[in-house]
């Protein structure tokens, strides 16, 4: 039979094509990511406003060194504006942690918006530095206060997903960077503020419609929720009843399990102490390398690396590739196990930086025109940032919705996070000061050895959390080895398939 654009034939392959299109988006939700990738996008744009808030020091600083901005500010002015992106996160990161307990994961993550929006009308409407710094510190307070980000995705996601829509986060934190360097080299930091704003909008009016964790329902002593809450992001109400009868189980036996015990007791407990030192370690590795340094002071450190291409242009560039490497990192997240993708990124970062300030050591006294190979530091920080997002930069945050138990996640999670922010802080406010002290080469091998020691680190201290059940990995800090058994028959339905 003739195929004419109407005939039979062809209708009948339309056809085959729509039930095969049709059957692999089954199949797609069939694996319980539907809906939690859709709730996974909805909590993480809370993420760029956070990477724009991470980055917008970078563009605001040198405007306001300009003669004719209308605020201006000094070497030590400039720090403390950068600074103060980060010193109330660890506040948030606390008010977070409280959120999380009292008014659930989903109402935290959604109030992260409100101080978002606030900070940045204050930021784009200033007449003088101290409305500006208010406005700087009201920011970074919501930075804290979106730890809860990770809690949710965490506790929606199936174990063989986590991994990767967790990393979904800084993809969003990279994009948000991106963009607001892009705001940067186009408006002034005025205008800057103000899209900054518009997107902790978007961010609150879409959170309202994804549902609050079967974690957070079941610790309520609310099964009906929560079996509903896992059908809308599994589509399956037999999925979702076993998923709740596992979570119910785990919940009365720890119930069982703190009555005994007291409050403090349960701080005292491995799997809550031995998390909790392991991921402050990780974070400390992790701002030790160098890589919000990068980010906080963009411009200025490319300034400081003797680069002679467009300070904005090169901060876009580096950006791009940071955005495209946290996709990469987020492919890898799902694909290798969490301790090869920390010791690899460990080895990148020291590499990288370790040339660069070998270079500068030699060559930094030179005028740039006159050094051979002037690219070369300007390569080595690029490849830096592709190093961090192989691991280094997503993991302490992926593990901090993973590690601890869910009796004290969201409490622990905001402790674990403000401490970290702190240490931002520190590193954020004392760059100037190590760079006058140790010069760049110094400063560089000092992140190029910090780097390196990751290894030693992943090797003796870091639990390996892929493709587990976060009550395998509750179970683990116990020294109790178990297998969840849905898990093992999920695992062989989709092997026979």
């Amino acid at each position: 039979m003739a195929e004419g654009p109407y005939s039979p034939l062809k209708d009948k392959k339309n056809n085959d094509m729509r039930i095969t299109i049709s059957e692999k988006w089954k199949n797609f939700k069939n694996l319980g990511i539907g809906k939690a990738l859709a709730a996974t996008v909805a909590t993480h744009i809370n993420s760029v406003s956070i990477g724009m808030c991470q980055g917008y020091s970078a563009i605001l600083l040198p405007q306001l060194e300009e003669a004719t901005s209308p605020i201006q500010a000094n070497t030590d002015e400039g720090s403390w504006i950068a600074s103060l992106g980060v010193i109330t996160n660890p506040l948030g990161a606390i008010l977070s942690g409280i959120l999380m307990e009292w008014l659930g994961r989903k109402r935290a993550v959604q109030l992260v918006s409100i101080p978002f929006f606030v900070g940045w009308l204050m930021i784009a409407f200033s007449q003088n530095l101290l409305i500006l710094c208010i406005g700087r510190a009201i920011t970074g307070m919501a930075i804290g206060m979106g730890a809860a980000c990770y809690v949710y995705v965490a506790e929606i996601s199936l174990p063989e997903h986590r991994g990767f829509l967790s990393a979904f986060g800084p993809i969003f934190v990279s994009f948000g960077v991106l963009l607001v360097y892009c705001f940067g080299y186009f408006f002034r930091w005025q205008m800057a503020a103000v899209a900054c704003g518009v997107t902790a909008v978007i961010s609150f009016i879409t959170i309202t419609f994804i549902p609050e964790t079967p974690t957070w329902f079941i610790s309520q002593g609310k099964e009906d929720k929560a079996t509903k809450s896992v059908v809308w992001l599994r589509g399956d109400n037999d999925q979702a009843k076993n998923e709740v009868v596992v979570l119910s189980e785990a919940s009365r036996s720890k119930k069982k399990t703190e009555e005994n015990t007291s409050c403090l007791s349960i701080f005292a407990q491995p799997s809550v102490w031995k998390p909790f030192f392991i991921l402050i370690c990780f974070f400390i590795f992790q701002e030790g390398s160098g890589l919000y340094v990068i980010l906080y002071y963009a411009v200025n450190f490319f300034q400081e690396s003797g680069s002679t291409m467009d300070k904005y242009v090169l901060s876009i560039i580096v950006a791009s590739v940071r955005l495209c490497m946290s996709v990469v990192g987020t492919i890898c997240i799902k694909k290798f196990n969490r301790r090869t993708m920390a010791m690899v990124s460990g080895v990148a970062m020291a590499i990288s930086m370790g040339v660069a300030g070998t270079y500068e050591y030699f060559y930094g006294s030179q005028s740039v025109s006159s050094r051979p190979w002037s690219w070369i530091p300007q390569v080595c920080i690029v490849a830096h940032v592709c190093g961090s997002m192989l691991g280094m930069l997503q993991l302490p945050w992926v593990m901090i919705g993973e590690l601890f138990p869910s009796s004290v996640r969201g409490f622990m999670s905001g402790i674990v996070s403000s401490l970290a922010y702190f240490f931002i802080f520190l590193l954020i406010k004392g760059y100037n000061t190590f760079l006058a002290y140790l010069n760049v080469y110094g400063l560089m091998w000092v992140f190029a050895a910090i780097s390196l020691s990751v290894i030693l680190f992943t090797l003796l201290c870091l639990p390996e959390t892929q493709g587990r059940t976060l009550i395998e990995i509750e179970n683990s800090f116990h020294g109790i080895k178990t297998k969840h058994k849905d898990v093992e028959a999920r695992k062989q339905n989709e092997c026979l398939k």
